[in-house]
């Protein structure tokens, strides 16, 4: 799917979108699965659960019969995976070309449901904080996406109208969020969400890697 998309705004999905953080979420779900007495995960149980948030991760991985273990989960998943966040989650290639470009010429944001600390480590470690103007955290929000919440909030930093926006993720509650808020949107295939969803989904536009972003997005 192609399109020409004028922007004044680019806002950005985190996980999947700008850096494939699997292997670091994956490891401390392990960890605090672990630490709470659940014992070991299966790589059935960590599969798909980047997204969302942890809590609605834990919730997936311990089921009805573990919702014991979720809260205390969480917290620990809080704890350490700050400090863990960087070990092995690496920007997709040509990412940081797409930033430079745009760096300057548009506003750009982050809208992820990942928290805060491990937010800023993780663009801090990666050498790629300075190309955000804004940074929306799950600590910043009341309701995850699809709800439009997260990138309201960018938009209401800016002082942009919504459709002067894009929302580029991949996931179809990155599209569906950015629907809500008004915004275009661009899906993503080469992060964790399944390319069909994504079309069904129907973003304005579907990229298959980092770099078909600068053909398809155009600073208005």
């Amino acid at each position: 799917m192609t399109a020409s998309i004028d922007v004044r705004t680019i806002i950005w999905d985190l996980d999947g979108a700008l850096v494939d953080t699997m292997p670091d979420i994956v490891g401390a779900l392990r960890a605090a699965a672990r630490a709470v007495g659940y014992g070991e995960l299966s790589d059935e149980q960590t599969q798909n659960k980047v997204g969302g948030g942890a809590r609605k991760a834990f919730a997936a991985v311990f089921g009805d019969s573990g919702r014991a273990f979720v809260e205390p989960a969480v917290e620990h998943f809080r704890d350490y995976y700050p400090e863990h966040c960087a070990e092995e989650s690496r920007l997709y290639p040509g990412v940081r070309d797409v930033l430079d470009h745009f760096h300057g010429k548009v506003s750009v944001g982050l809208a992820t449901a990942k928290i805060r600390p491990a937010t800023v480590k993780l663009l801090d470690t990666l050498g790629v904080i300075d190309y955000f103007d804004c940074i929306v955290t799950a600590d910043d929000l009341q309701r995850m996406k699809p709800d439009p919440q997260s990138i309201e909030l960018v938009l209401a930093r800016f002082g942009v109208e919504p459709g002067a926006a894009v929302m580029v993720g991949d996931m179809p509650t990155d599209i569906q969020a950015g629907k809500a808020a008004g915004t275009q949107t661009v899906g993503v295939t080469y992060g964790y969400g399944k390319a069909s969803a994504l079309r069904e989904s129907n973003p304005d536009a579907l990229v298959d890697s980092p770099s078909e972003l600068l053909e398809v997005i155009r600073c208005a």
